[in-house]
């Protein structure tokens, strides 16, 4: 009988949320010091909740993060490794 491989049923012990700021703003992350970024990266234990923020700049207003998710600020748990960008449009 061959060796079980009990690595494949192991959850990661860190995930990653890279996050961008189209063209006319920024993003944040509060309670941390990620603020005004055009993109950062948050590595946490899974199943943390993180708030992420869109912030546009004059002339411009959030639409929407790339996802479809239309909350701002936006706060979830990252499960797994995961990749979103704040939409601006302008006014």
């Amino acid at each position: 009988m061959p060796p079980s491989d009990s690595s494949a049923s192991k959850q990661p012990e860190k995930v990653v949320l890279t996050a961008y700021a189209s063209e006319g703003g920024w993003i944040g992350s509060p309670g941390t010091l990620l603020t005004r970024r055009d993109f950062f990266w948050l590595v946490r234990p899974p199943g943390t909740e993180i708030t992420i923020t869109a912030e546009p700049a004059d002339g411009n207003y959030f639409d929407k993060w790339s996802n479809g998710w239309t909350a701002n600020p936006l706060t979830f748990k990252l499960n797994v490794d995961m990749e979103i960008t704040a939409e601006f449009k302008t006014d």
